[in-house]
């Protein structure tokens, strides 16, 4: 159970979707997404998450639920949720939550004040304030912004806000050759590699870029996180 905690901390980066062979085929940016995940632990289903995608008027919101199947179910669930604009073809986070089952003092909350160049964020009781970079993402948008900034070169770097921390990321860019194949569906798919060796997330390049696997190195444990669905435009 400690393993699919730490997972879901990670899941900044984290990932989703797929598109079954009857979804509409994303050549653009997305409005309206519905995606499920199976999530595994050692190639062994112990939970599922959904996460929902939704664009209007400017503004993007993006909440995550993930429940555990079986003893999983005993850790209750855990929400992310992630909320901010599309300026410039891109996303820009205003506003990042994580809350684990209903505990008070494991809800994270972090505020981006663009203007001051601040990130504040809530860690339990205590308030923290660091300075804003430039090229910063939140744990859910990481793994959605390449929708609208495809990544390009060899190597990418932006900073994740945590809801602990502001930590850097690199990450090495690669097209894979053989297909990724999941429940969704068979994807040509683009690989983004931590250069810690810790993460590696698949974007499948025909669907907009959408994330449709992410894999997690956590303490000697192997943890995925695959679609299964996706419906939506």
């Amino acid at each position: 159970m400690a393993g699919m905690q730490r997972f879901c901390r990670h899941l900044a980066f984290c990932l989703a979707i797929a598109g079954l062979l009857a979804a509409p085929c994303l050549s653009a940016a997305p409005k309206q997404l519905t995606v499920t995940y199976d999530l595994l632990q050692q190639g062994v289903s112990i939970g599922t998450i959904k996460d929902q995608l939704n664009v209007s008027a400017g503004r993007y919101e993006i909440n995550s639920l993930a429940e555990g199947k079986g003893i999983y179910k005993l850790m209750g669930e855990r929400t992310l949720s992630s909320q901010g604009q599309v300026i410039s073809n891109a996303l820009r986070p205003a506003h990042f939550e994580s809350r684990q089952s209903k505990h008070p003092n494991k809800v994270l909350i972090s505020e981006f004040d663009w203007a001051k160049k601040i990130l504040n964020m809530q860690i339990k009781d205590e308030q923290e304030t660091v300075p804003l970079t430039k090229n910063v993402q939140d744990l859910l948008s990481v793994m959605y912004c390449w929708m609208w900034q495809p990544p390009k070169g060899k190597q990418i770097s932006l900073d994740v806000a945590t809801g602990k921390k502001l930590s850097p990321h690199a990450f090495v860019i690669t097209e894979e050759k053989t297909p990724l194949v999941t429940e969704a569906g068979t994807f040509n798919v683009i690989k983004l590699a931590d250069t810690e060796g810790e993460k590696t997330l698949y974007l499948a390049k025909e669907k907009g870029y959408l994330p449709v696997k992410l894999i997690v190195q956590d303490d000697g444990k192997q943890m995925e996180q695959v679609i299964t669905s996706i419906t939506g435009q």
